[in-house]
């Protein structure tokens, strides 16, 4: 007994002659009758009686039936679901991002991919960038969102993804809240909230590539803080603190956000996606095209 026997019989069953079933299969009427036929004398006992009028399902045949259509109906998902899992449509994958990178652009990306792709699961996992780097390395993690460019892990494969802006957080009562954007040079001589989580060691090394100097450096203050809990430190008069743009939603605790420009314009913070270049989850390539930006 092969598919195409249970094929032939249903496609005969459900059309009522074997004539009309070849013209739903798309083959010829003698094939029909033939396979049907071999499938008959391989059980021992006729699935139809056949007449002039057509073939009508004896007793059998019609408990035959029902069971032949489950067979197909699970073959044929079958088959869809292993073409699915090649393509990279259903699966599972493992991807890491900072903390910070719970707000903004990145949840929108994973509400649309999940949403795209319901027979997906994705896990997320929030770490600092040395444990996304070695996640990826180990194969726990198939890819990694972090603050850079393309060329920041030499070892992995990377995509830029959008840019955001570099805001500054400010009291509510700052001077510089009532300008729409501040310039570098407008952050001179202020107290710098720093958090020791990433993206703070990036974020650090902007500000100091931007106001430090020979015998000029930025005051900053350094901590294991969180963002909401510096941010709140900020909001209480205790300093100013650089943050990327998807902190800004963050207004009820007393701060105000500014973009910082130079004499080019806006500061952007670049990110990438980044993966081991033998990752051969196929899923990775359905995440990554979700998550590229979009002309």
């Amino acid at each position: 007994m092969e598919l195409r026997h249970l094929k032939y019989v249903v496609a005969t069953a459900r059309n009522g002659s074997f004539s009309a079933a070849s013209l739903e299969l798309n083959v010829q009427q003698p094939i029909v009758s033939k396979r049907v036929r071999e499938l008959e004398d391989e059980l021992g006992i006729p699935l139809f009686d056949r007449s002039t009028a057509g073939a009508r399902l004896t007793p059998i045949g019609e408990e035959f039936i029902p069971i032949a259509q489950r067979i197909l109906d699970d073959v044929r998902r079958l088959v869809e679901h292993t073409r699915a899992s090649r393509e990279g449509k259903r699966g599972q994958i493992a991807l890491g991002f900072y903390k910070s990178l719970s707000a903004g652009d990145l949840p929108v990306s994973i509400h649309r991919f999940q949403s795209q792709y319901p027979e997906i699961r994705l896990e997320l996992v929030e770490a600092p960038f040395t444990d996304l780097i070695a996640g990826i390395h180990s194969g726990r993690l198939d890819a990694a969102i972090i603050l850079g460019d393309v060329g920041r892990c030499s070892t992995l494969n990377c995509m830029a993804l959008r840019p955001e802006n570099l805001v500054v957080a400010l009291p509510t009562t700052h001077p510089l809240a009532e300008k729409p954007f501040v310039y570098w040079s407008d952050l001179k001589g202020e107290q710098f909230l720093i958090s020791y989580h990433d993206p703070g060691p990036d974020i650090l090394n902007i500000l100091l590539s931007k106001l430090a100097a020979p015998s000029d450096r930025p005051l900053i203050s350094c901590s294991c803080l969180s963002r909401e809990s510096i941010l709140s430190l900020v909001g209480a008069g205790e300093g100013i603190s650089l943050q990327c743009e998807s902190a800004t939603g963050m207004t009820s605790l007393g701060v105000t956000f500014r973009p910082v420009h130079d004499g080019n314009g806006a500061t952007w913070l670049g990110y990438v996606a980044c993966w081991h270049p033998d990752n051969k989850n196929p899923v990775l390539t359905t995440l990554l095209d979700t998550l590229r930006p979009q002309a």
